[in-house]
């Protein structure tokens, strides 16, 4: 990627929700100390325990964020689209401390802000502070359900749930379907829902052969919205 690459990025910030309420002021601030990266499917992006000097934008890709114990099990796994912030659940948090390590899950485009600054500016910015309260209280409905998740004693039905949940955090709406428009493999979904390789795949052939989704190497379509929505609400 170029630099005019980089260039059409930055100039066209604003047009980015998160970016909309604040201050043509406010924006050149931001830009002036922002960066943006490109980062090869693999590469680390911080690590858990590291010090929390940026916030990010995820301008394009994926980003996969996990959480080991002192054993090295994962204790959480979740994933991040193009066009989002993170992270929302520590913003403006006093721990100095990242609480996940981050992977570039596909090729990536990232905006690193200085979180100090980030800080210092939606703290004077109301509106972004509702914004960003607004996000946050999303964050913690779907982190509710992934905790009501761990306690369902049925693989199957982990599996089914991890699904729902994938469509509603990494879809976006094609006609009458929502489609997932990265690599997610059967072996990411079976560490997700805390099973077996063999069971996720079972359970996703399952669903494939009802025809309630669709699911190869590169998506997955979801094609009876009322039957996940229904997991969820």
């Amino acid at each position: 990627m170029v630099n005019r690459d980089f260039e059409y990025y930055m100039e066209n910030l604003s047009d980015e929700e998160f970016f909309s309420r604040f201050t043509e002021e406010e924006m050149m601030e931001i830009k002036s100390r922002s960066t943006i990266h490109q980062f090869g499917k693999g590469q680390v992006l911080f690590f858990q325990e590291d010090y929390k000097n940026y916030c990010y934008y995820l301008l394009k890709g994926l980003i996969r964020l996990e959480k080991t114990d002192e054993t090295g099990d994962f204790q959480y796994i979740d994933y991040v689209t193009g066009h989002s912030f993170l992270p929302y659940g520590e913003f403006l948090n006093p721990d100095n401390m990242n609480n996940y390590t981050g992977f570039a899950a596909t090729e990536i485009i990232l905006l690193m802000i200085p979180r100090d600054l980030l800080e210092k500016i939606t703290m004077a910015n109301n509106e972004q502070m509702i914004y960003m309260y607004q996000m946050i209280a999303e964050v913690l409905v779907f982190t509710e359900r992934r905790i009501q998740m761990t306690t369902i004693s049925s693989a199957k039905q982990r599996v089914i749930q991890t699904l729902a949940i994938w469509m509603y955090d990494l879809g976006h709406r094609m006609g009458e379907r929502i489609v997932i428009n990265y690599p997610l493999t059967i072996g990411e979904l079976a560490t997700v829902s805390g099973t077996t390789r063999e069971t996720a795949g079972r359970v996703v052939k399952a669903l494939t052969e009802e025809g309630l989704i669709g699911f190869t190497r590169q998506e997955i379509i979801y094609l009876d919205l009322d039957y996940f929505n229904e997991l969820l609400w």
